[in-house]
């Protein structure tokens, strides 16, 4: 297909490449790995009822704002017998401006079966990789969900993938292998004007409703063509957990083939983008380490991409990716804070022009190479832990953007929660950013919560 490429319209696609799988959420700092339960035949379900109110902030003044209403049913159900597990997790969340399909309904759906010193799971699943407290740079295996922003919850911005794991331990050592039939892409709002879109706000007369994006069907991100691996060994040594990871797959950010428009020297709406994805080999590495109350972060890798000589404007080059963390944990208050600074570096990097690199760099790192992220999180229990206030945030350097994410949690009773959420974004410069363009979606939502 001919190209039909401006150098103005290609200016104005920055939301293609926008990496902001470094502001995922932060519910890992909080949560401790449950341990396994002892094996029994029975059949149990839990869930929860919900019933939500959040408040969004009007542009220029906060009263002209609006409300949204929210909550819903979420139900997991699981049996489990002597040497298979099955176990299935959907929620009912009705929203006006999400349609349901397969990836909204199922939030998990896994048989596992287990041998000696391991186990293989199969079905629509949710992994975590990396040592960092609810910020990655080697976390491979989810496609993120961005269609309702950034929430304190990693696991609940991930898509349920479909794909196999096998795990085997021995001592001090575990591996875990990975298999994906087929390729999941990032979500997020394609229309300018929807709340949690990420394009900028002068993208509004360029991509519409009626732009077509081709490219993404079912039929092509099945091919067998699409398969991705991904294999983790990690091994403890002393105080210190340290993991090797290889991973073949996909970047889960799209990028342009083509872009289609009436006249390239005036902004007409775009009638149609083509995309596709970068292949990439990941060569990571791990760390965790204790040290009394201490805890230290470390994850770095190299993504080799398919585009190795960096030479494709249609694909994206290689980069260096890295991450610093530490945590403490105040053992006479169970205060914990954390303090964690991940980044990337592309190599090969562009001149101004159409490479989709440069342009993920206008979107996200001020039009450089490197970008260099800082988050921080506090929890603190109160009241006997009925109480838990969390704060947690991040700050983008080089664009000077910004997300705060403040929540207090009342358990009011065992099975009977009231939560405060508020999520605040902005920027401190007037510079293209996924949080500058949010800086209108200040909100505060009130939540009570049955538990079953």
């Amino acid at each position: 297909m001919t190209k039909k490429i401006g150098i103005f319209c290609i200016s104005m696609m920055l939301f293609i490449a926008t990496p902001i799988s470094a502001f995922d959420g932060f519910s890992d700092i909080f949560e401790e790995p449950a341990a396994p339960a002892e094996a029994q035949s029975a059949i149990t379900v839990d869930g929860k009822v919900s019933f939500s109110i959040e408040a969004i902030a009007g542009e220029d003044d906060p009263l002209d704002g609006r409300v949204d209403i929210g909550g819903g049913l979420d139900i997991d159900l699981s049996w489990r017998g002597s040497i298979v597990d099955a176990r299935t997790s959907f929620t009912l969340n009705p929203s006006a401006q999400t349609e349901f399909a397969w990836y909204d309904v199922f939030t998990g759906l896994s048989l596992t079966a287990f041998y000696e010193n391991g186990f293989v799971e199969a079905g629509l699943l949710k992994k975590e990789w990396g040592s960092g407290d609810g910020v990655h740079v080697v976390d491979v295996l989810n496609a993120p969900d961005y269609r309702n922003g950034i929430v304190d919850d990693t696991l609940a911005m991930k898509v349920a993938e479909p794909m196999v794991t096998t795990t085997t331990t021995w001592t001090n050592t575990k591996f875990e292998f990975v298999y994906k039939p087929m390729l999941v892409p990032m979500m997020a709002a394609q229309n300018p004007t929807d709340r949690w879109s990420i394009f900028p706000a002068n993208m509004a007369q360029l991509i519409n409703a009626d732009t077509q994006f081709n490219g993404i069907a079912y039929e092509d991100l099945s091919h067998l063509r699409n398969v991705q691996i991904a294999t983790r060994i990690k091994r403890t040594i002393g105080p210190a957990d340290i993991g090797l990871i290889y991973f073949n797959g996909y970047n889960y950010q799209p990028a342009y083939t083509s872009i289609t428009y009436d006249n390239p020297l005036s902004p007409t709406p775009i009638t149609s983008i083509d995309i596709d994805f970068t292949r990439y080999n990941l060569f990571g590495t791990e760390a965790t380490i204790i040290a009394g109350p201490v805890t230290f972060m470390l994850e770095g890798g190299f993504w080799l991409s398919e585009d190795h000589e960096g030479t494709d404007l249609d694909k994206y080059n290689n980069k260096v990716v890295y991450l610093g963390g530490i945590g403490y944990l105040f053992a006479d208050t169970g205060i914990y804070t954390s303090l964690t600074y991940n980044g990337q570096y592309i190599l090969d990097f562009p001149a101004p022009g159409t490479d989709v690199d440069y342009l993920q760099a206008q979107q996200s790192s001020d039009s450089k190479a490197y970008m260099n992220t800082i988050t921080a999180a506090m929890e603190v229990p109160l009241s006997r832990e009925q109480v838990t206030v969390r704060l947690a945030g991040t700050y983008q350097v080089e664009t000077t953007g910004f997300a705060f994410l403040p929540s207090v949690t009342w358990s009011v009773t065992d099975d009977f929660v009231v939560t405060a959420a508020g999520r605040i974004f902005g920027s401190i410069e007037d510079k293209t950013s996924i949080f500058n363009t949010w800086q209108n979606n200040d909100s505060l939502k009130m939540s009570i919560s049955y538990l079953f």
